[in-house]
């Protein structure tokens, strides 16, 4: 399990390279052979990536990928799973997982790729080699201040991406901008008065329409509230993504940080 996102995609399609790689040289991937170039473009037969269909990866995904385990490769003795967004593995789909993780019926490679390792089953997890990367929220809040972001900004933005271009898309939405805003703005008045932020929330919802949007808000409500030293409202705002992710509305899990 590569956790921490920055990079994590580019070293997981280096270490598939390196099983399939036709001219290794001491051991590392040429990234010019015929291998090498098809799992860089994910058209090698035996690279399966599987990433979010909507907001979860679905059990159907999973039972598809189930049925080539019970086969070698087609062009080599081997296989490479890289799973992007294993914190969005429905249940049923981590739990027919499971099985072949613990048992392998060939020689399998599985990369689970998360940003947000807090959110991942332990289920999965306690089966895992975990290896985190390094935050670069530090690189890219300098990237951002030198192409003339507010340092506030900057900094939010920073903690949410996982590339600079994501950065800087974030950066000139003023939109979006606005919005992180009003995030503060109802961390600030929960801290003295719920009543009022759960008011809040109805002008906040609508402010973030696509579920991109939606996931965003609430790691950048998390990112306020433990700033902030308020563990518990930062525990109900991982609660209340869990009940997003389960398609409640986003309004109705925005209310769920308050009512707990």
């Amino acid at each position: 399990m590569f956790s921490g996102g920055f990079g994590a995609m580019e070293m997981a399609i280096w270490l598939a390279q390196s099983r399939f790689c036709g001219d290794l040289k001491d051991g590392l991937p040429c990234g010019q052979c015929r291998e090498c170039r098809l799992v860089a473009a994910n058209d090698f037969t035996d690279l399966h990536l599987v990433s979010p269909d909507g907001q979860t990866i679905k059990t159907q995904q999973i039972r598809e990928l189930l049925l080539t385990f019970s086969q070698s490769g087609f062009e080599t003795n081997r296989q490479v799973v890289i799973i992007d967004g294993a914190e969005k593995l429905h249940v049923n789909a981590a739990n027919a997982l499971l099985k072949s993780i613990e048992e392998p019926e060939s020689e399998i490679y599985i990369f689970l790729l998360t940003a947000s390792e807090n959110m991942v089953l332990e289920t999965i997890k306690s089966r895992a080699q975990i290896i985190t990367f390094p935050s670069q929220s530090q690189l890219i809040q300098n990237y951002l201040e030198q192409k003339g972001t507010l340092k506030t900004d900057a900094s939010i933005i920073s903690e949410v991406v996982t590339s600079l271009p994501e950065a800087e898309a974030l950066a000139a939405d003023k939109v979006f901008l606005e919005s992180v805003k009003q995030l503060d703005k109802f961390t600030k008045t929960l801290a003295s008065d719920a009543d009022e932020a759960l008011l809040q929330i109805m002008q906040l919802a609508p402010l973030f329409k696509d579920k991109r949007l939606q996931g965003l808000a609430f790691n950048i409500l998390a990112i306020f509230f433990v700033k902030r030293r308020q563990p518990k409202w930062a525990q109900n705002v991982f609660t209340a993504q869990k009940y997003w992710r389960a398609n409640v509305n986003f309004q109705a899990s925005l209310e769920k940080i308050i009512l707990g």
